[in-house]
């Protein structure tokens, strides 16, 4: 019986027509999707330049005769987040006629300076940063400017409006955390927060709260609102229209100036994951004329048990380390290494407890590096465009090979515990053991010390671990598919969690 092998060039290659048809119907979708993409970001012209280490895009609104015509709207992102992060946000400003700065803050993205422990104040200050960059670039209208932040942005962008009311004439707070805000400052500020994200809807009443409660129109009294958009959570009211249209309203106002119409159709990022099914729907349809499907041993229940008790280890040990010792911060960044130190972990107790991989082979390396084009096809490729940077920059950039290391055990003993089993088998494993991870991966959120944050993204892990088994699976070879698992998580590590 052969080897696994790549592409056998003396046997005719076989796809039927049902796969040919869906294999262009994918094809079909991720033009329209990156036609789509790129339609909606070819509208503002984008400029991206840095001021005392901040990075900025400038985005000048098309519908303005000049950007001099425009008033200037400063947008800043979360914890984890980046310019691309909020491009979505940042173009819906432009398409209405605002001229938008988009930075970097501190530790995070292209931003090499580490955020510290009073990083509000930093923060503020890259905030103040970015609207004297758009004040002072020849063309961009000159004056106060509206700040817009979201989450840990959202506490930057109102410090900075308390710190320097005179360069600030309103604030939009979308999922807010804190700030000393009182009924005079900051100037016209608006609270945003997800109907699904009770806590920061109730961080958003008590800031109204403190700032005086809801304003009429009153000249003399700066505006407060509060509004609760539905059916969104933390990560999702980034892209949601009712939180574009009520941000616009509400720079509209304070500026005095005419909003364009909304018009908004399907917003940035479903086309991205639009894209992202299609890539892995047209690979999934090729895959099997590149591969002999030798049957691969069957793992046995042991893998189940091994990613428990493996999560269970991990815990248990980074939980009584950070009782001893502080780990925020270790290893340079906030969460990542110590993610992957869990990772690492966990993975070592699975793989001793759950099955063993096969010894592997010469070309174990080039199908990882086929499944690793093919996740960033599927991610990065157009996701650069619209939520995330596309390579870790800095300091980022040797982390991330650090990442991929320390995360090799869990892929590896990921992928050999789902070897075997196809179709409705294969589907239900993988329920299974997306349970059990996500389950290990809230517990070590909940009790690790610098962890907390993980609980935010625990929607996004089973998704973005769910396209990496859907690429890799047909390939049944788990050292492959460990090393491309790999790759993805230390990427996602060393792109999104900001340096200490």
């Amino acid at each position: 019986m052969s080897e696994l092998t790549p592409l056998d060039l003396e046997r005719p290659v076989r796809i039927g027509v049902p796969r040919r048809l869906v294999a262009l119907l994918a094809v079909a979708v991720i033009v329209v999707a990156w036609w789509q993409v790129l339609d909606a970001t070819a509208g503002a012209r984008v400029v991206t330049v840095e001021r005392d280490g901040v990075p900025v895009d400038l985005l000048v609104p098309p519908s303005a005769a000049s950007a001099a015509d425009a008033p200037g709207v400063v947008v800043a992102h979360g914890f984890s987040g980046s310019r691309q992060l909020m491009r979505s946000t940042a173009l819906a400003l432009a398409d209405a006629g605002f001229a938008v700065a988009v930075p970097d803050l501190s530790g995070h993205g292209a931003n090499q300076r580490p955020l510290h422990t009073d990083g509000r104040d930093r923060l503020a200050r890259d905030v103040l940063v970015a609207a004297d960059l758009l004040n002072e670039t020849e063309g961009f209208r000159a004056g106060p400017v509206g700040l817009l932040g979201h989450s840990m942005g959202s506490g930057a962008v109102m410090t900075a409006g308390l710190d320097a009311p005179e360069r600030v004439a309103a604030v939009v707070a979308v999922s807010p955390t804190d700030a000393e805000v009182t009924s005079a400052l900051p100037n016209d500020l608006l609270l945003l927060a997800g109907e699904r994200e009770p806590r920061f809807v109730a961080n958003a009443r008590d800031l109204l709260e403190r700032a005086g409660g809801p304003t009429g129109a009153d000249a003399a009294t700066p505006r407060r609102e509060l509004a609760v958009i539905g059916g969104v959570e933390h990560v999702s009211i980034l892209f949601s229209p009712e939180m574009y249209d009520r941000s616009i309203a509400w720079f509209a106002a304070s500026f005095e100036v005419a909003a364009d119409p909304a018009g908004r159709g399907v917003p940035l990022i479903g086309w991205w994951a639009l894209h992202l099914l299609a890539v892995v729907v047209l690979w999934r349809s090729v895959a099997p004329v590149l591969v002999d499907p030798l049957p691969a041993p069957r793992a046995t229940g042991r893998g189940v048990l091994g990613a428990a008790l493996g999560a269970l280890a991990a815990t248990v040990v980074l939980a009584v380390a950070g009782a001893a010792v502080e780990l925020a911060g270790f290893g340079g960044m906030l969460v990542a290494p110590l993610l992957a130190v869990w990772l690492l972990l966990a993975g070592g107790v699975w793989l001793w407890v759950g099955p063993r991989p096969p010894v592997p082979g010469g070309r174990d390396l080039g199908w990882a590096a086929l499944l690793v084009l093919v996740l960033a096809v599927a991610l990065p490729a157009l996701g650069s465009r619209v939520w995330l940077p596309a390579l870790p920059s800095g300091s980022r950039a040797w982390l991330l090979v650090v990442f991929v290391a320390l995360v090799l055990p869990w892929s590896v003993a990921l992928a050999t515990t789902l070897q075997g089993p196809r179709g409705w088998r294969a589907a239900g494993g993988w329920v299974l053991l997306a349970l059990v991870t996500t389950a290990g991966f809230a517990v070590a959120a909940s009790v690790i010390p610098g962890l907390g944050f993980l609980v935010l993204l625990l929607p996004l892990i089973p998704v973005l671990l769910t396209v990496a088994v859907a690429v890799w699976l047909p390939v049944q070879r788990p050292w492959a598919a460990g090393a491309a698992t790999a790759v993805l998580l230390g990427w996602m590590l060393a792109i999104l969690f900001p340096l200490a």
